[in-house]
């Protein structure tokens, strides 16, 4: 089965727009996530490892 990287980055970025955390063990995808990330200003923080990244959004803060 060949897996397309880009769709694979979209899936992962619709996760974390549903505020599931994200990992990839590639840096390829890990930089289209980024990028994803950048445009649509989503509030992600990155946990680099040895195995790979994992993308953690982060909740908004609210003001009372």
């Amino acid at each position: 089965m060949i897996l397309n990287r880009s769709q694979i980055a979209r899936e992962k970025v619709e996760q974390l727009k549903l505020g599931v955390t994200a990992f990839t063990e590639t840096e390829e995808i890990a930089e289209k996530i980024r990028k994803s990330v950048k445009e649509l200003e989503l509030n992600v923080i990155e946990d680099h490892t040895e195995r790979g990244t994992w993308f953690i959004p982060q909740e908004e803060a609210t003001t009372h």
